[in-house]
């Protein structure tokens, strides 16, 4: 335990600003918008400090009263709400949560079995990703919570308790019971019971930001930005399941929110009738499978820095933010950024005040690297339905250097223990999960568990690339074929009119190509975030085209036997249905038709 008067790395509280200073150095400003860092130690904030530039292309300079959207932090403000019935007896953390939900709420649920509030902050209520449905471009397009979950509701696919995959789902549900049980909109419920206690006067809730107009009228000064400082022209959405990700204010405010969780001894929580409370949500409540290493505590993710941390990171379209805790001494420290998937601060120099992990030398055999070699699937994904694919396009290779060493998709991680790895470059570790048979079948992180893949899946990718590409080919050569033969027969001036099968086999052709700039659309379009109402048309028509080409290919069958048509023709009907098939397969194949 670091002493009360430096950081988890042994910096003095009096050169912090010094070594948080010389971290962002000229280098990093280059690809650096703007970065806010609050510090807490002992219930008090003893740093708070803006760098860089909220609007770049105005030269706008950040600073302390400049507001960042939290993201995924957002969801520590449900976990509190939550403990906070809890302790008022109006909830039960075990309790099938269908017991605070109106009759028939869920439509999509695979499982028979319970889902508990425990299951919501573990991430492990079974549920899929979404792609579609997050954000909305326009204020008057937002639904309320209730009508947002039921539009956003993903499948169920896994049973519940037994895979962690993220889900903002989950959170946004719980969000939405505290509405229940309190009688309060949520974001009212979290004004009055987390905002108005702490003070936080610079903080909105609201999904349109209605509650607080002087943090609306402030978010129009800040723009957000890729990672390497590139402006994101649309950064401003609004979350209809707003639970999961809608807070933003400044990083003064999120720094009394951090106090609260870690009072000085001695003093209550404003945010608890008792300490107890607290306590037990900073309590570990879910391990690693097959060990006794925290994962997750109440919704905070478990981190081994220099000390054990709890933490909680978050993206938005054009922000990055990081929240790491050390309860038993009370540090903590917040990183908010205006730039999407921000690594060098919000992970960086979060490493760089809480220290990284040093394990302690292990004696006993371990496991060789090559055993957990090999292509890995994140369980955090759509396993059904038209998202699919992104996460293949994203999948985990582990490639082992040695024998205690792999690379992760590049990145180092050495192991410390059987089964058990830590980054080597920055904080993190990683547990493998082996059957009976001592086969690994299951990579876990804090936030997701990956899956294993082999055969065919873990090629999928590739496979359908070339499929995609020899169906493309047989379509433009089909279509290449009909216009010389367009060409010559104007040439010879024959007025013989096309057949019913050479109009349909030329629909079939162009179709072909047009079912690829379709899809490339779609998934554009999706990776925006628009809506799932605007991608069903696109839906439809991969629907339609498999519908022609059933038609096409029957019709094949049924007459071409019997057609007098010669061998070329003949070849190029052929070339047509086989490209039509092929890309229906991977229509099929993905689910791009729901």
């Amino acid at each position: 335990m670091p002493a009360n008067d430096e950081s988890p790395s042994g910096i003095r509280l009096s050169a912090l600003e010094a070594v948080i200073d010389s971290y962002i150095t000229p280098a990093r400003m280059v690809t650096t918008a703007a970065v806010s860092v609050a510090v807490v130690n002992n219930g008090t904030t003893v740093f708070n400090k803006a760098y860089g530039l909220a609007d770049v292309e105005n030269n706008t300079a950040a600073d302390t009263d400049t507001v960042f959207e939290w993201g995924s932090v957002t969801k520590l403000l449900v976990w509190t709400s939550v403990m906070q019935l809890v302790e008022q007896g109006k909830l039960d953390l075990r309790t099938d949560i269908r017991e605070y939900l109106p009759e028939g709420f869920f439509k999509k649920l695979k499982y028979d079995e319970p889902i508990t509030l425990l299951n919501l902050m573990h991430h492990n209520a079974g549920w899929q990703d979404r792609y579609t449905g997050l954000y909305y471009s326009q204020e008057e397009a937002v639904p309320d919570l209730a009508e947002s979950l039921r539009i956003f509701e993903p499948r169920q696919v896994y049973k519940p308790g037994t895979i962690v995959a993220y889900s903002n789902y989950g959170a946004a549900l719980a969000g939405y019971i505290v509405e229940q049980q309190s009688g309060q909109p949520f974001y009212t419920y979290v004004r009055e019971h987390i905002f108005g206690v702490l003070g936080m006067n610079a903080t909105s809730f609201h999904p349109t930001m209605q509650d607080n107009p002087a943090v609306a009228a402030a978010r129009g000064k800040i723009e957000g930005y890729t990672a390497d400082r590139k402006l994101i022209k649309k950064n401003r959405a609004y979350m209809g399941i707003y639970p999961a990700g809608g807070a933003l204010g400044t990083s003064a405010d999120a720094a009394k929110f951090m106090a609260a969780l870690m009072p000085p001894a001695g003093s209550r929580s404003p945010l608890f009738q008792n300490n107890a409370t607290l306590e037990q949500m900073l309590m570990p409540s879910l391990a690693y499978e097959g060990t006794n290493v925290p994962r997750i505590a109440h919704g905070f993710f478990v981190n081994q820095h220099a000390v054990r941390t709890l933490e909680h990171g978050g993206n938005t379209l054009g922000f990055s933010s990081s929240f790491v805790i050390d309860p038993v001494s009370g540090f903590g420290m917040i990183v908010m950024v205006n730039q999407h998937n921000e690594g060098q601060y919000c992970v960086g120099l979060v490493d760089r005040v809480f220290g990284t992990y040093t394990a302690e030398a292990y004696t006993g055999e371990m496991p060789d690297s090559s055993e957990v070699e090999g292509t890995y699937i994140r369980a955090r994904r759509v396993v059904q339905g038209f998202g699919k694919m992104f996460e293949y396009l994203n999948l985990a290779e582990l490639k082992a250097v040695n024998k205690r060493m792999y690379n992760w998709n590049g990145v180092p991680s050495n192991q410390y223990a059987p089964d058990a790895y830590a980054k080597i470059y920055s904080s993190g570790s990683e547990y493998f999960v082996r059957d009976n048979q001592g086969k690994v079948v299951m990579l876990s992180i804090p936030y997701s568990d990956y899956l294993p893949l082999t055969g065919f899946a873990a090629h999928s990718t590739g496979i359908s690339l070339i499929v995609l590409g020899l169906g493309a080919a047989l379509s433009i050569i089909a279509l290449v074929i009909d216009v010389i033969s367009w060409i010559i027969r104007r040439f010879k001036k024959v007025k013989k009119p096309l057949s019913w099968i050479d109009k349909y086999h030329l629909g079939v052709s162009l179709a072909g190509l047009l079912i690829v700039l379709n899809n490339v659309m779609m998934i554009n379009r999706s990776l925006n975030y628009t809506s799932y109402a605007l991608l069903r048309v696109h839906l439809i028509f991969n629907i339609l085209y498999c519908l022609l080409t059933a038609g096409y290919i029957v019709m094949l069958l049924l007459k071409l036997r019997r057609s007098n048509s010669r061998g070329m023709r003949k070849v190029m009907y052929m070339l047509s249905g086989l490209s039509a098939v092929l890309f229906s397969v991977l229509i099929i194949g993905w689910d791009l038709y729901f």
